[in-house]
């Protein structure tokens, strides 16, 4: 009885200090005087100690307080105390909870978003680590959930390329790859080789297939980084092409070669070629015209990838198959009368939800006059690899707030999908060495042409806003 009256004493105090709290936070010059937040902080911290005196140094009673002081610290923007706080947090939750208690999900994310603002990228790494261990150790927890985990840690690492330094991108990479493929085999065990809920994640591999071979032949040393990590792990044999030896038929001889017109590792951008191959045979079998239509459309865009123009017969093939569908024809001109920058980094079963996000890319620009055909906004993943467009999440939670320079292009797509004639409008900063970088990205880009009833056009004056991290 003693205990709970001296418990009950604890949270009224409590309660008085969080009703101060509004006041504290409109204070402007609560750093400056320092009074105030020093007032605030002695009393939680007063109460800390009497409940951990009367309970012990783990009892939930503590967060209350820990939350309230990671708030004021918050506030004032000492992310370093506030760290600080949320490992106690953490301690307290894994005590009363269990070690691998999904509760702790909740913290570690918010512990996540505080070692951002201080720029600890190895120790989100570990984060991320120890959630996707948490889910995956209680078997109440949907597989979903585990493969988005996993793709939380891959797209980090993807992250890591143009946050970490120079010499840790192509080892980001690499990670990255691991995990696409440990995503790959969990949704097979878990939802069947052949179910369509495999659909996105198989074509998550197939991008980041494309990313690999974007590395390989990527400037600045990342290439040849790339490339020495890749052979450790998968020798040399995807990265040769062979001839024979001699003209004579009993020589079975071959040797390597390097062919100029292909880019080097051109067999994992065919191994993301017959992941897209798979994925528009599972979408066949669902008898789903419209998602077969949509498949269709993916494999074109990776075969252009791989310089076959059978890809503009692939493109006129989903046409039909959407017309088959009964999807209008305006729908279905608005989306192929629009040139994309390609591949696409996401999937759409639904011609919809394709223009829908056509769309979003172009509300960011603002109001466009009808006249203008603008793709909207291309964000670079990195100096070396400037043509490759930077990995996204939807989640806010990945917001890093990163700083871009800016610049507007204005440029012709030909009737196979390459840019030409590449001119700057605006630059921000304005400054040569931002607008040629730009010009030389937008050309090495490969953009899904505009078709018009069936037939791709070369079109002129396209627009982009183009933008690539400061450095």
């Amino acid at each position: 009885m003693r205990r709970r009256l001296r418990l009950t004493k604890c949270l009224f105090l409590l309660a008085c200090l969080q009703a101060q709290l509004p006041l504290v936070a409109a204070e402007d010059t609560l750093i400056a005087g320092g009074t105030d937040l020093l007032r605030q902080l002695q009393n939680y911290q007063a109460l800390l100690e009497d409940l951990e005196s009367e309970f012990g140094p783990y009892h939930i009673s503590l967060l209350e307080p820990l939350d309230s002081m990671e708030e004021l610290w918050l506030e004032q923007g000492d992310f370093q105390r506030v760290a600080e706080l949320q490992n106690r947090q953490l301690q307290v939750i894994r005590t009363v909870l269990g070690l691998q208690h999904p509760d702790l999900v909740p913290r570690l994310r918010a512990i996540i978003t505080n070692q951002m603002r201080l720029g600890n990228w190895e120790r989100i790494s570990d984060h991320l680590l120890h959630i996707r261990n948490l889910l995956s150790s209680d078997t109440d927890v949907a597989r979903q959930d585990v493969l988005q985990a996993i793709d939380d840690q891959a797209y980090w690492h993807l992250s890591r390329v143009y946050l970490d330094k120079p010499g840790q991108r192509a080892r980001n990479l690499m990670a990255a790859r691991e995990l696409f493929d440990e995503m790959e085999k969990l949704a097979e065990d878990s939802f069947g080789e052949d179910s369509p809920q495999m659909i996105p994640w198989l074509y998550k591999q197939a991008v980041n297939k494309y990313q690999l071979v974007e590395f390989l032949n990527a400037s600045g040393g990342l290439g040849s980084d790339t490339m020495r990590r890749l052979i450790r792990e998968d020798g040399m044999a995807k990265l040769q092409l062979y001839a024979p030896r001699s003209f004579f038929p009993w020589d079975t001889s071959f040797i390597p070669i390097i062919d100029g017109d292909k880019p080097i590792g051109e067999a994992y951008l065919r191994e993301g070629l017959n992941l897209v191959v798979r994925i528009r045979s599972i979408a066949e079998a669902q008898g789903d015209l419209e998602a077969e239509a949509m498949a269709i459309i993916y494999h074109g865009d990776f075969q252009l990838l791989m310089v076959q123009g059978r890809g503009l017969r692939k493109y006129r093939e989903a046409r039909e198959k959407l017309q088959s569908a009964g999807i209008l024809e305006t729908r279905i001109e608005e989306f192929f009368n629009q040139p994309t920058p390609i591949p696409v980094d996401r999937y759409f079963s639904k011609l919809e939800d394709a223009i829908a996000y056509q769309r979003s890319s172009l509300n960011q620009i603002g109001p466009i006059a009808s006249e203008i055909v603008h793709l909207g906004v291309f964000s670079a993943w990195n100096e070396s690899v400037p043509a490759t467009q930077l990995p996204v999440q939807d989640d806010p939670f990945w917001n890093l707030n990163l700083s871009y320079n800016q610049i507007d292009l204005k440029f012709s797509i030909s009737s196979r999908g390459g840019a030409s004639s590449t001119k700057v409008i605006g630059s921000v900063p304005d400054e040569t060495s931002v607008r040629s970088e730009a010009r030389r990205a937008v050309r090495d880009m490969q953009f899904r042409p505009a078709i018009f009833a069936g037939r791709s056009r070369r079109v002129r004056d396209v627009q982009i806003r183009y933008l690539f991290l400061v450095e």
